[in-house]
């Protein structure tokens, strides 16, 4: 069994790319960075270190190979895999469907009947599904019948912590012991693929957005509001008794939402949320905040991790006071590395904060959310000038 995995950094190497070689795959990772392709290529391996409660211990994942996004035989190789995996960021999907969307003519074209299953393990909900409406507007409408009967696009959720490592091995990393990788059973073609501790469900929203709103939306928040204090890790700013206290309640927030939503019990849930925060404050896997902030537009959309959760409290009348706070210090987010911050902070220079909130979150001009945001910004603002 040979599987293709786009994305050979943290969450590709010590997740998917480990459990995939754990379950019995040849793995190939395309990445766009030639020194990792390089690198897996020269090693044919890599180290992962797993943190657990009781004991740490090191994984070897070999039966490995690498390829370039941009190298012309990719398509060869998508064209015979028996699953294809992605973990590049939701903003990378629309190319990579182009690249997909080859293999499969390819596919096509050899008249392969053996059936190839899709799996964008993204923090972006139904990611696989927005893969494959990608994939379709690039493929010959007489091509879709053939997508239809063979190719499989599974949606997925994933949950694990996998910080950088600074280390002169370029392919060792550290991961945390806990990790959930739960996926739409429904939406799999031919046979399932027997793959390691991954769960099968028929229900996969409930668990998607139970991941999305609270593991991301705490894990973005804490970013946010650490980097205006100038933190550079998440051990920093979830030991600041402030930011612990905002970042804490905003999940319960969010999980007011989930619990309104999918009917969960609270004391799961508020167990759920304990256990995330044990994974926040383990030393060994404190991540830098300016990882975990990047990309702000994509995680400040009205379906994301911070203001769906806010439309939700405002929907059912519930408590929002610390979801406003994370989303006002996400806009106060300024990172000149960071292509997506530096477009926040042109847009609210040039048309004001209020046009930006309704331009990115697609909030109502007169809408309770966008007046709670704005006041909280300027409150932001006031401490730190």
């Amino acid at each position: 069994m040979k599987a293709l995995h786009f994305g050979a950094g943290n969450i590709g190497r010590g997740f998917i790319g480990k459990t995939l070689s754990e379950s019995g795959f040849n793995v190939i990772f395309s990445d766009v960075n030639q020194d990792i392709v390089d690198a897996i290529n020269y090693n044919k391996e890599y180290s992962v270190k797993i943190i657990g409660a009781n004991q740490d211990k090191i994984f070897n994942v070999t039966e490995i190979s690498a390829i370039n996004s941009n190298n012309p035989d990719i398509i060869k190789i998508i064209a015979s895999v028996d699953l294809i995996t992605t973990a590049v960021g939701p903003s990378a999907l629309d190319k990579i469907a182009l690249i997909i969307t080859c293999g499969i003519i390819l596919k096509i074209k050899n008249k392969s009947e053996k059936a190839l299953n899709i799996i964008a393990c993204e923090n972006k909900i139904k990611a696989s599904s927005f893969l494959k409406k990608a994939v379709l507007k690039k493929l010959p409408i007489k091509y879709h019948d053939y997508l239809n009967k063979y190719i499989g696009f599974v949606d997925c959720s994933i949950d694990t912590i996998i910080p950088l490592v600074n280390k002169k091995d370029c392919l060792f990393l550290i991961a945390e012991d806990f990790k959930e990788w739960i996926v739409n059973i429904t939406q799999f073609k031919g046979i399932l693929p027997k793959i390691v501790d991954m769960k099968l469900s028929n229900n996969l929203d409930a668990f998607i957005e139970r991941k999305l709103f609270t593991l991301n939306t705490g894990h973005a928040i804490a970013a946010y509001l650490g980097l205006i204090k100038k933190y550079k890790t998440m051990q920093e700013a979830i030991v600041d008794k402030k930011i612990r206290v905002i970042v804490r309640c905003a999940m319960e927030e969010s999980g007011s939402v989930l619990i309104k939503n999918y009917n969960f019990k609270k004391n799961d849930h508020l167990a759920y949320i304990d256990k995330i925060f044990l994974r926040f404050e383990n030393p060994f896997l404190s991540d830098r905040l300016e990882r975990i902030a990047r990309n702000p537009l994509q995680k400040l959309r009205k379906e994301e991790r911070l203001i769906k959760p806010l439309l939700g409290t405002i929907k059912y009348q519930l408590p929002c006071f610390n979801l406003i706070k994370g989303i006002a210090a996400a806009f106060h987010y300024n990172n000149p590395n960071d292509l997506e911050s530096t477009q926040i902070a042109s847009l609210i220079k040039k048309q004001g904060l209020k046009n930006t909130l309704i331009e990115i979150c697609n909030l109502h001009e007169n809408s309770d959310a966008l007046h709670f945001i704005i006041s909280e910004y300027n409150t932001i603002m006031k401490t730190i000038k």
